[in-house]
């Protein structure tokens, strides 16, 4: 009986031991420490009853999850939510499920990942992020086998076993953000990493203006203010005369009120200026709060627009793409960028390019897992649909942060992609030379009428809602750019336009293969991108609209259901424009 006791009164120590250490973890987690929540859980995995050790695995998952570490995460997810007959007590959400499906799909596991994301769907239909992250993981196995446009490598003078990323040129080389220990032993450290906050670090190519080649030794950047907290990333104007630098603050900053006595401090834009040989003491941008982030600042190449990231309120998503124009020696109102370019997610690191693109990454648009990074261009002051660059500049894990040479074929960007040095890597790309091939011969089958070219047909024999196919229209595989042999009939469009007061639908359709959602998209890109040309040609917009069919109108037998063995031309067919006239 005393023996018995004794392992009763041992047991219930264990368990209790147990449960502190998660109460404690779950303290830590409060406060974003989750590098310290880590290493308090890794010892309550298998310890303790089942409800316990689940609790343990998805508390790790969720921090590994906060650390961008996407193989842990998704590890532990499996082992809190799998099998799912659940002990008593144990409470999952919907949400976990999502973030489960999300770190499958961050390392590249498309499968698993869309059946965990139509499961969520089926736990929370009122989310349409199940479905439409579902899809997303159809868009990533078909653009897996797309040819590469880059090359991509992995610059190892600039990476640490700590995080790199945020390059921009300055001067003769870069500056870039780390969380790597300026000077043994010093400095604070990040609750959330377990790393050094960040600082700023500068390096050259070794070989002048060769983007992709070595790089000098990084040292810490002279000259430039420094403080205990997070400095950078920056941007700087075209001289290097004015600099806007990212930072956060712990003293002088009251911080978001969050629930209880936890306040957050927050990202800031301050700007400093370079005169007399020294960069002045940072001035805080107007936009600055304590209600909301401000940051990721991108400077436009003539200096008159400033894009940055914000999640202040009347966004569309947890955070958006805003931009400011100077006025005088001030800034203007920001300006959200609207919902071609800002989703539900996150849209973050805005780069501003010499030849009017605008670089940035999201997670909340067609990618191929984490964050992907996308280009998008303003014509005739609306913002073109969002164009993903592709493997292998995009990976399953997190890409952001790029930015291009001067002829825009080369350029850097950092990805938490595995073969690294530890954390955020920086990488270079290097474009490829492709010939643009000729368009292929459209097989004879066919299920729409095929009118002559629109200039010279009579209008009174076009009908009013019959499509007409408009010839020698095709798309690249999984791009919706118009390619300039569609220039010509596309111009026979806009004479038909200009030569009779009609209204028009333009209609595009893709070939079978893909999701009915990711086809949907593209053939809407493909719509608006013709409309957009045709706009820009003369023609009122309130005289045309763009609709897109996905693949749900085929004009051949190329169907990807019926085992009916396709050529490339077959399919090159179903890509297709036409349009309709709606009204005389």
């Amino acid at each position: 009986m005393r023996k018995i006791l004794i392992i009763f009164i041992f047991l219930t120590g264990y368990l209790v031991s147990a449960q502190n250490k998660i109460t404690e973890a779950r303290s830590e987690i409060a406060l974003y420490n989750y590098s310290k929540a880590v290493i308090l859980l890794q010892g309550e995995t298998d310890r303790g009853s089942e409800k316990s050790q689940r609790t343990a695995r998805l508390l790790l998952a969720g921090c590994y999850r906060m650390l961008n570490d996407a193989a842990n995460a998704r590890q532990w997810y499996e082992k809190a939510l799998l099998p799912v007959d659940f002990p008593k007590g144990f409470q999952v959400a919907p949400a976990d499920w999502f973030h489960y499906a999300q770190a499958l799909r961050s390392c590249g596991e498309y499968g698993l990942s869309k059946k965990i994301f139509l499961h969520y769907d089926s736990l929370n239909p009122g989310d349409p992020a199940g479905k439409l992250f579902a899809g997303f993981c159809d868009s990533a196995l078909l653009w897996q086998s797309a040819k590469p446009a880059c090359r991509v490598a992995h610059v190892k003078q600039l990476n640490s076993p700590q995080s790199e990323f945020g390059a921009v040129f300055y001067h003769n080389g870069i500056i870039f953000a780390s969380d790597r220990t300026r000077e043994e032993g010093k400095g604070k450290t990040y609750g959330w990493t377990g790393n050094s906050y960040l600082k700023l670090f500068v390096s050259a190519p070794v070989v002048k203006d060769s983007l992709c080649g070595p790089y000098t030794p990084p040292v810490a950047a002279p000259g430039l203010p420094v403080q205990e907290w997070h400095d950078g990333p920056v941007c700087f104007n075209h001289d290097f005369t004015v600099m806007f630098i990212n930072r956060t603050l712990a003293s002088h900053d009251k911080g978001k009120k969050e629930d209880g006595p936890i306040r957050t401090h927050l990202l800031k834009i301050f700007i400093s200026t370079f005169t007399g040989g020294n960069w002045s003491t940072p001035q805080p941008f107007f936009l600055n709060s304590d209600s909301c982030s401000v940051g990721h600042p991108a400077l436009s190449p003539d200096g008159n627009t400033l894009y940055f990231v914000s999640d202040m309120k009347g966004g569309f998503g947890e955070t958006d793409l805003y931009s400011c124009t100077r006025e005088g020696n001030g800034w203007g109102k920001p300006v959200n960028l609207g919902p071609a370019v800002n989703t539900a997610g996150k849209e973050m690191f805005p780069y501003a390019a010499e030849n009017g693109d605008l670089y940035f990454s999201s997670d909340g648009l067609p990618g191929f897992g984490g964050l992907d990074l996308f280009v998008t261009r303003k014509v005739d002051g609306k913002w073109l649909t969002p164009k993903n660059l592709g493997s292998p500049v995009n990976s399953p894990a997190d890409d952001f942060s790029l930015v291009t040479g001067g002829d825009g074929n080369t350029g850097l960007f950092s990805s938490n992609r595995p073969g690294g040095a530890g954390g955020d890597d920086i990488y270079s790309f290097a474009s490829i030379p492709v010939e643009t091939p000729k368009p292929p011969v459209p097989p004879a089958i066919t299920a729409v009428p095929k009118p002559p070219a629109p200039p010279a047909i009579s209008i009174d024999t076009l009908q009013v809602n019959k499509p007409y196919r408009i010839e020698n229209i095709f798309y690249d595989f999984d791009k919706w750019n118009i390619r300039e042999d569609a220039r010509k009939p596309l111009n026979q469009l806009v004479a038909l336009m200009k030569r009779y007061p009609i209204t028009i639908e333009l209609g595009s359709h893709t070939d079978c293969r893909g999701s009915e959602e990711y086809n949907r998209v593209l053939s809407q890109k493909r719509a608006e991108s013709a409309v957009q040309y045709i706009i820009s040609q003369g023609i009122d917009p309130s005289r045309i609209r763009a609709k897109g069919y996905g693949k749900s109108q085929l004009a051949n037998r190329c169907n990807c259901t019926t085992g009916v063995e396709c050529s490339e031309a077959g399919h090159q067919y179903n890509r297709r424009t036409e349009f309709r006239i709606l009204s005389k």
